[in-house]
């Protein structure tokens, strides 16, 4: 009976018929069918299972813990950093939740399923205020969930919990979507931005919230989005489309990364002619739910926007400098951003950029082929299977890259494999 209480059956469908409904943007089923596709596929398996296994290895999950994972390893002691700030728990830091729930979709594995449940009940539950002056934002990553003083949308973010809800109709996690709907109100009230000051341009701009595309308005879309679905209330839709017009009709459009937002409307303000590239702004669910929203809503401004930041977020610095006019730095995350340029490739019908997104994808990508070693004796307390060097953030990002970049421009993967060696 306990067993049943706490792995209760669940009634799922196949990952075919999910992937037939069209849903949750680009994904596609695991398939090993071709050499480097399986090559990909393996290492996005060995990711999880090692993760699955590092949780009873590293004791993770506890009563406040439950479902979170921890954010980097440490070589030198064989443990997770528990005990440093900003590399302790994750906290759903650079999507770590959309990883496991994208992986369950793809193979429909039981063990998955169970890991990506308990994280989104965590990040939903403890590392989200629902009371006070802090309600609706999260707590950044740190030695104890609440601890790191920046509070902040992009854990909050309906995004980690609208899969599970949509495949288990939980209503728990319902309402946590649901309390997120005015949180954008209160950003005006919490300086989220980590005990900096305020900016010259909130301070210029009265009732107005300085808000980046990414970070703060690609997470709060989300749960407009999931209140529109549920409901059918056009004000969400209308909420939504105004930030993406209004980021639309900038000068700058995505390569502004941020300007002063109006909550009562949804709309940014301001003639975006300022540059600004944030690495965060792209890994914090904007681009699932950028693909999601341009098949719902006809946003033609947005879509160039953003069609144009996806092309050339990655591009030679040549090339973003003929657009731009000068380079605004804060690019990096290049194998993660490979699926932006993946996007735009499918969009468009770019074999050519199809390819450049294989290149930046597998040439960060060094690893594919590593394993985790045993590691006994009087190094650690506890035998264990050791994968040296983890990254929480870098498996997160990796992992969703590569479900994204198969699913779009899968059909040039052998192609690029060969091309850089990793098959014959």
């Amino acid at each position: 009976m306990a067993s049943q209480v706490a792995t209760p059956p669940r009634l799922v469908l196949a990952p075919q018929r999910i992937h037939q409904c069209g849903v949750f943007g680009d994904w596609d089923v695991a398939d090993s069918s071709k050499p480097a596709r399986k090559i990909v596929e393996d290492r996005l398996a060995y990711q999880v299972d090692q993760y699955l296994r590092e949780v009873e290895q590293h004791r993770w999950y506890g009563f406040w813990s439950y479902g979170d994972v921890m954010h980097t390893y440490d070589n030198d002691r064989h443990m997770w950093r528990y005990d440093i700030g900003g590399f302790a728990w994750d906290n759903s830091e650079l999507s770590t939740d959309l990883w496991l729930w994208y992986s369950y979709l793809r193979t429909g594995r039981a063990d998955i399923f169970r890991l990506a449940e308990a994280m989104t009940r965590h990040t939903g539950e403890v590392d989200v205020y629902h009371l006070g002056r802090f309600k609706g934002f999260g707590t950044r990553h740190g030695v104890q969930h609440w601890s790191d003083s920046s509070k902040q949308p992009r854990v909050s973010n309906a995004a980690y919990r609208r899969i599970y809800y949509y495949l288990t109709a939980d209503e728990r996690v319902g309402d946590l979507m649901r309390e997120l709907l005015d949180s954008d109100a209160d950003l005006g009230n919490v300086d989220i931005s980590r005990k900096l000051a305020r900016s010259a341009a909130l301070e210029s701009a009265p009732g107005m919230t300085n808000a980046s595309f990414g970070t703060m308005w690609g997470s709060l879309v989300a749960s407009w989005l999931a209140e529109w679905e549920r409901t059918g209330d056009p004000r969400w839709r209308d909420k939504i489309v105004n930030g993406m017009e209004s980021i639309g009709a900038m000068k700058r459009r995505w390569f502004a990364s941020s300007a002063p937002y109006d909550a009562k409307t949804g709309k940014f303000q301001g003639p975006g002619d300022h540059l600004a590239i944030s690495h965060l702004n792209g890994v914090f669910g904007v681009v699932e739910m950028s693909s999601e929203l341009l098949t719902l809503v006809d946003a033609p401004a947005y879509r160039k926007a953003w069609l144009e930041y996806c092309r050339y977020y990655n591009a030679p610095k040549e090339d973003l400098v003929s657009l731009l006019g000068t380079d605004p730095g804060g690019r990096s995350l290049t194998d993660a951003h490979s699926r932006i340029t993946a996007y735009a490739a499918y969009q468009e019908r770019d074999h050519a950029l199809a390819l450049r997104a294989w290149r930046e994808f597998l040439g960060a990508s060094r690893g594919l082929k590593a394993r985790s070693r045993r590691v006994d004796g009087p190094a650690v307390i506890r035998p264990l299977d050791e994968q040296g060097g983890a990254n929480t953030n870098g498996a997160a990002q990796w992992s969703l890259a590569a479900i994204q970049n198969l699913a779009l421009i899968g059909d040039s993967l052998e192609e690029a494999a060969r091309t850089a060696g990793l098959t014959q």
